[in-house]
């Protein structure tokens, strides 16, 4: 999947299930109001650096949204891109995260990574990964979105070992 993304942390057990199972559920109103819930729940505390990042140093993320041709199942989607991009991704210099998270207009993959080299490199290698193992799995193009992470906050519940 173009551009890939657990917090430096491939954490493992129930807390990981429970944040996997999470994310993977999300609509997109839903992940919205996860992302805007965990803004306003971090800007009210004192703002610290994303975990993992050095020195202070903003992350970079990168969102590609797709919409899922009717004869392609999400299940399908997920298999091939953790067996097939999930290795490629977390091969990538500064990988941190990566989602792949179905939506109600169809499939929205965030990759986050800790500088911007890693970002445009997860970019390149997720359109070709795409371009050559994905073909008729998406109607038209992605729409693309990037951009330096300003404020991050973990709770506890989703923070994992």
């Amino acid at each position: 999947m173009n551009g890939g993304e657990s917090c430096a942390c491939t954490s493992s057990g129930p807390a990981a299930l429970s944040r996997r199972g999470a994310v993977l559920r999300l609509g997109s109103g839903g992940l919205a109001a996860l992302l805007a819930g965990r803004v306003m729940a971090a800007a009210a505390q004192e703002a610290s650096p994303m975990a993992g990042t050095p020195g202070g140093d903003r992350a970079y993320l990168v969102t590609r949204q797709y919409e899922l041709a009717p004869e392609h199942t999400m299940e399908e989607l997920a298999a091939a891109v953790e067996s097939g991009f999930m290795p490629i991704v977390k091969s990538v210099p500064g990988f941190l995260e990566y989602f792949l998270v179905e939506t109600d207009g169809g499939v929205l993959s965030i990759s986050v990574f800790t500088e911007q080299a890693g970002m445009d490199e997860s970019t390149r290698r997720a359109a070709d990964w795409v371009q050559q193992n994905l073909a008729g799995f998406f109607t038209g193009s992605p729409a693309v979105t990037t951009g330096s992470v300003w404020l991050h906050d973990v709770g506890e519940e989703m923070g994992g070992s």
